[in-house]
Order: structure tokens, then sequence, then C-alpha cells
């Protein structure tokens, strides 16, 4: 069994997608709570909310979810990080991969960002997006984890304490007895991580039989879904949202997400922006959206978003970015209570929300609406769910999702 920690919740789905496509009986855990009897699984991926933690309490949150996967048979664990490597100096990423190595007695790990399928590349140890240099991209603004260098290792060695290694493309392309061989090598002169270049899937490949038998890994989806691709499972049959009304969810402030919303808006669907003025609380934010929706035809999908470009972010609303996210919990939660089956939330931290509001555990993961982003069904409440990283999806994916909801 493969057993993945990821640092947020859409990240967490997104490598859950991974694991299903590859063929794998996959369940998300939301948190560290996992029921027992949740059913048969080649692949458990537990979603945390990590990344933007203090270190020892992202640590201690992280050796806890080690924990459960060991006590579910888990023999082969992946740290699942973002693949922009979203961080700051200190971490998260690199103690939290440091902690679960000295937990599993692991010499060495094999790491990388690289996810072809979502266009991050890694070469000579830099993080590309599409052909842009991480640093030169619009991550290097960003409000929490700002990135502003693209070289892999000495983002990851800012924030370790045991020396960085690169496994270079070159020899990822040569064979995986070669990348074996830097590997020997590499715990020989006492490196403890190795960052793998890799541009395509191909390469991803030649990773994941190169450390098959090793018992920790680490890096974005790319890698661990390559790896889930070598092992032999029966597949399941996936859920299937029902038809009906889609509640859209939007707090990621990413071009993509807003690229989104403007074209579900300018397709005519109806659209709630929730804007908090000073003294506003997420119980009245929360109100005023779900009695918006009530005022909509009984058929009709709707958009209720906080998500805004920088230059319009207002600057007298004090933690104006988590009452957001509060009133975003409250909003499906509310909505799931008068009966919405179809929830599509964009945004990490909002997602994060999104789950905790509805007390979601674990979900069984379905078909994607996008690569790397999955229907999950909690099955407790009936509710399905799309936990949307920022950047996920192509423009029309709002509309799509809609509209499948009134032909399923």
């Amino acid at each position: 069994m493969i057993g993945v920690i990821a640092d947020d919740m859409t990240g967490a789905t997104d490598v859950a997608a991974a694991l299903r496509r590859a063929g794998l009986r996959t369940l998300l855990v939301l948190g560290t709570e996992l029921d027992e009897h949740a059913g048969p699984a080649d692949g458990i991926v537990i979603g945390l909310k990590t990344r933007s933690l203090p270190v020892e309490e992202a640590v201690a949150q992280s050796l806890a979810a080690l924990t459960v996967l060991r006590r579910q048979g888990a023999d082969r664990i992946y740290v699942k990080y973002c693949s922009t490597f979203d961080s700051t100096d200190e971490g998260n990423i690199g103690p939290i991969t440091e902690a679960i190595a000295d937990a599993l007695r692991a010499d060495l790990v094999v790491t990388t960002p690289a996810a072809p399928l979502h266009g991050r590349t890694v070469y000579r140890g830099h993080l590309f997006v599409g052909d842009v240099l991480l640093a030169e991209t619009h991550m290097r603004d960003h409000p929490v984890t700002p990135m502003r260098d693209s070289s892999v290792p000495r983002l990851l060695a800012a924030q370790c304490t045991a020396p960085v290694g690169l496994l270079p493309l070159d020899v990822v392309q040569r064979d995986a007895d070669s990348v074996r061989e830097v590997m020997r090598r590499s715990r020989a002169e006492g490196i403890r991580h190795l960052v793998a270049d890799a541009v395509t899937d191909a390469d991803l490949a030649v990773l994941a039989d190169a450390v098959d038998g090793e018992v920790l890994v680490a890096g974005s989806a790319g890698l661990v879904g390559a790896m889930a691709l070598r092992e032999t499972a029966g597949g399941t049959t996936a859920p299937t949202p029902p038809s009906g009304r889609t509640a859209i969810i939007a707090g990621s402030c990413s071009r993509r997400t807003l690229e989104q919303i403007d074209r579900f808006v300018g397709s005519g669907g109806p659209a709630h922006r929730v804007v908090a003025e000073p003294g506003d609380t997420a119980e009245e934010l929360a109100a005023r959206a779900v009695e918006w929706w009530e005022h909509l035809p009984s058929d009709a999908d709707a958009l209720l978003y906080s998500s805004t470009p920088a230059a319009e972010r207002r600057q007298d609303v004090p933690g104006a970015g988590e009452l957001y996210e509060r009133a975003a919990g409250l909003i499906a939660s509310q909505l799931s209570d008068r009966g919405v089956k179809r929830l599509l939330v964009a945004g990490g931290e909002t997602s994060g929300e999104v789950v905790r509001a509805l007390g979601t555990t674990v979900a069984v993961v379905g078909e994607e609406v996008a690569p790397g982003a999955p229907w999950i069904h909690d099955e407790e409440r009936d509710v399905h769910l799309v936990l949307k990283s920022g950047n996920f999806g192509e423009e029309d994916l709002f509309v799509e999702v809609a509209a499948q909801g009134r032909t399923e």
C-alpha cells in the first residue's frame, strides 16, 4: 500500500487523482482520523493543512499522519508537496521530510516537484512552470509563500539539516540502473535529499523504477503517479456525482481561478461576490451569501466567491483572508444542509476550511473534472466535492462542471 502525506487539501486531491488514474483503489482522508472500516485500499492519501503552520506543529501533524498510515498497512510513504514548491525559507517541506525520514530510518530521500501533466519540470535543479522559471511567475508575489528562487536544491537546503544533492537529467534519461548508482554514491557521501531532474513522464517512470523498494519518497503528484502505475491493482468503480445544482465556492486569487470566474459570469451564470466591510463577521458574510442563493431559481447553479485580483484587495479589513475562508466553510455547510450535493471549491486554504466545516474525514476518490481535480464522495454527509487547486483546470471548468450537473 502507498501512503501519502499531503500538506494541503487540494494537493491531497491532486495526488489521490493520480493514484486513482493509475487504477488504485484510493481513499482520501482529510485530517488524521480514519475509520478502521473505511474499506480496502491500495492507496491512502491524508490531506493536512500544514503548508503554512509553524514548523513544530506541521511536523507533529505529519508524524501523526505517518502513524495512521503505518497502522493501516502502508509500507511505502510519500511526502507530497506542491509542484511549485510552496514554502518559506524555514519550511515546511524540508523539516517534514526529515522528520518522517528519521521516523522511518530512511537514509536517502529522492524528491522532485516535477509534474509534466501540470507543466512543472525540473532541469539542472531549476523548477519551471511551463517555459518560465518559478521565480519569474506569479508565485514570486504569493502573499503567504513568495517564491523568489527557482533552484530546488537551494530552496530545500535552506530548510534542511542534512546535505542536499542533485540527480541530473542526463542520468535520469540514461536508465534506472544509472539512477540507482547515483543514489548509492549519494548515500556513501552522506547526502540525504536527492533532487531529481525530470521533464517528461518517461523521466518520472525511470525514477519510479529506481526508487522501487525505497520506504520514503517525496515530491509532487507527478512521481507518485508514476510509482502507482507500477503497482498491480484491481481498481474499483468510481463514485459518480448525481445530477442537480452545482454550488461553486471560490477563494483562490490565482490567475486561472480569476479567469474561470470571469468565464462563468460571462456565460450568464449567477454570481455573488463575498465582500467584507470593517466589522463584518464570517457568520454575517455567510448569511448574506446563503440568502442570495435561496432567492435563485430552484435549479440554478451559482458561484459564490471572494477571489480578488491583487490590485483590488482591500486593506481596511484585518485578517480578511481568514475571514473569507471561514465564511466559505459556513456557506458550504449551510448549502449542504439545504440539500446541495455538488460542490466545486477553488483554492487550497478555502478547501481546507470547507472540509473542516462539513466534517468530512474520509472520502472515496472518483473521476477527474480536470487533471488533478477529482470528484470525491463524503458518504456520511452524502455530498460530492471537487477541491481544486487555484491554478488547475481550463478557463471553462466552472461552466462545464455546472453543465454536467444538468445532464448526468
